[in-house]
């Protein structure tokens, strides 16, 4: 291992400040991902760390600000990684872990100084945060961003923990204080451990970090454009582009389409906020239905729409009875008035080489044909 792997590490330590400025972008956008902050503190202490480390002075100051620094970094890292899936590292823990390595680092550069000792210690303690943390989050990565932050924090644990059993096999001076001393731990296999470990394994999962961030942000951001504000269903866009996609791999589909009745009375008799709360009731019933895959949206003003996947016809005026009667027996009550609230079902199965469009037409035409019966029914098209 040559010199020009120092200035390789350190030239990834300065790539990574470009990381950690993405990642406070990303925060600004949305200052509820906090996690992307601590990700860029855990950047900036690293590299501080590291250059602590390359500046001319006394070894042992220098060795022990770096002992300080390294378990801060890496408790922002694991800290990050948690608040992500809505866990949060106990702040007592946090502050025993930071202090212990500091004092072990402390002893190891002051009272008997020995680089190998400060070594082992950082690696050791690092390495078994890094697989705390991934222990934590592995029952919740049910996702494949997830699966993958988990493998990467996983192998940057391990890598970390392995270099603490290379240690005994390597020659490593009790300090470098010559040329000589620095060229032989270079060629060190704890020294190549460590590199592997600062300028492959903990930039991959840092990165690894950087991309699921934005994947999140964006996919919240979908999120919040196909969802309707009051009633927590898709709004239309968001109901017609998941409609498409049942529709491409479900061989049998059916549409319900419900309108409430009367809406204007249930507005007049409520106030405008009233019958907000109208929709967020008839939306609730739609949530609380049995789960057979459906994908349930509000469509327009006092309108829904209900796609039930593998359904035929009779399924699905099963269904939509089984609504319409939970909504009729349901009293509105709002600012100390009361009225009741009934809603109206068309009911269309998908043909051979029907698109959406005209199965939402012939739905339409069948819940027109349930309000001229009197409102507060079914029908079915024919």
């Amino acid at each position: 291992m040559s010199r020009e792997w120092l200035v390789v590490v350190n030239l990834g330590s300065f790539a990574m400040i470009g990381v950690a400025l993405v990642f406070v972008v990303l925060w600004a956008i949305d200052r509820s991902r906090v996690h992307a902050l601590l990700f860029a503190g855990m950047i900036a202490l690293y590299f501080a760390g590291n250059l602590v480390l390359s500046v001319h002075a006394d070894i042992a100051l220098l060795a022990s600000i770096h002992g300080i620094l390294f378990p801060i970094a890496f408790l922002l890292l694991v800290d990050g990684l948690l608040r992500r899936s809505g866990q949060q590292l106990g702040r007592t823990s946090a502050i025993a872990f930071a202090v212990i390595l500091a004092v072990v680092v402390w002893f190891f550069a002051y009272v008997t100084p020995l680089m190998v000792g400060r070594i082992i210690t950082q690696n050791l303690g690092g390495g078994l945060l890094l697989l705390y943390a991934a222990l934590s989050l592995r029952a919740s990565a049910t996702r494949l961003a997830d699966r993958v932050t988990v493998t990467a924090t996983t192998v940057l644990g391990v890598s970390l923990l392995v270099n603490v059993a290379l240690a005994p096999f390597s020659e490593v001076p009790r300090e470098i204080t010559t040329d000589a001393e620095l060229d032989a731990y270079l060629a060190s296999p704890l020294e190549i451990g460590l590199i592997v470990a600062s300028a492959v394994l903990l930039p991959a999962l840092l990165v690894t970090l950087l991309a699921v961030t934005i994947v999140d942000l964006v996919a919240d951001l979908r999120y919040q454009r196909d969802r309707d504000e009051l009633t927590g269903l898709l709004n239309r866009r968001g109901f017609i582009e998941q409609a498409h996609l049942t529709l491409k791999r479900a061989p049998v589909c059916t549409l319900i389409l419900a309108d409430l009745d009367f809406f204007k009375e249930v507005n007049d008799a409520l106030g405008h906020a009233g019958g907000d709360h109208a929709l967020a009731t008839f939306a609730g019933v739609l949530r609380t239905a049995p789960d057979v895959g459906q994908v349930s949206g509000r469509i327009g003003g006092e309108e829904f729409a209900v796609l039930l996947p593998d359904s035929e016809a009779r399924a699905a005026m099963e269904f939509a009875e089984s609504i319409r009667e939970r909504v009729a027996a349901t009293s509105i009550s709002y600012g100390g008035a009361t009225t009741s609230l009934t809603a109206s079902f068309g009911i269309a199965t998908v043909e051979p080489l029907m698109s959406l469009p005209a199965l939402m037409d012939a739905a339409d035409r069948a819940l027109y044909a349930a309000k001229a019966k009197g409102r507060n029914c079914t029908a079915v098209r024919d």
